[in-house]
């Protein structure tokens, strides 16, 4: 593993268990309050074109990936995520999140413009957009509230300005 790339988890406020959206999920073992920072998602750097498929590799730049680990991996997608990325890779709270809760963040916030890449959703949540994909998929209010929270990686929100979508 690239060691300018460390994670950073803090063990006693989460536990990996089962999920209820997805296989098994990361939840809340205390209280973890607005803006705190989780955990850094970590893995295998990996350069690609922007047309890499799949939902486990995390794009982190235009070209660059993350082949996850499994504590990476254990953080769902929600469509009203209590977390976000910001960054490359480092996840903060977007709302308190209370004792036994799964920490999820938006995927979309995660793939590029360009990026082709769909996944059905199941995270059951009153706002499910059912599919998810690349960060324009995101709904306009959404996405302002994201970029407000400050919740969108450096290269998505350089991508957005590129077009005109983020001043």
């Amino acid at each position: 593993m690239n060691n300018s790339i460390k994670e950073i988890r803090n063990r006693n406020k989460t536990e990996i268990k089962s999920s209820s959206i997805s296989g098994k999920g990361t939840f809340a073992t205390e209280k973890i309050t607005f803006g705190e920072y989780i955990t850094t998602l970590t893995g295998e750097p990996v350069h690609s074109d922007p047309d890499i498929s799949g939902d486990d590799p995390l794009q982190v730049d235009d070209a660059l990936f993350l082949i996850l680990n499994h504590p990476s991996k254990t953080i769902n997608h929600a469509c009203n995520p209590n977390a976000g990325l910001r960054n490359k890779s480092d996840l903060y709270a977007l709302r308190e999140i209370k004792i036994g809760e799964e920490i999820t963040y938006d995927y979309s916030t995660t793939s590029g413009t360009n990026d082709k890449w769909t996944m059905q959703c199941g995270c059951h949540s009153e706002t499910c957009r059912k599919t998810i994909g690349n960060v324009l998929s995101i709904p306009d209010a959404v996405l302002t509230k994201y970029i407000c929270l400050d919740a969108l990686p450096l290269f998505i929100r350089k991508q957005l300005k590129k077009i005109g979508r983020l001043l």
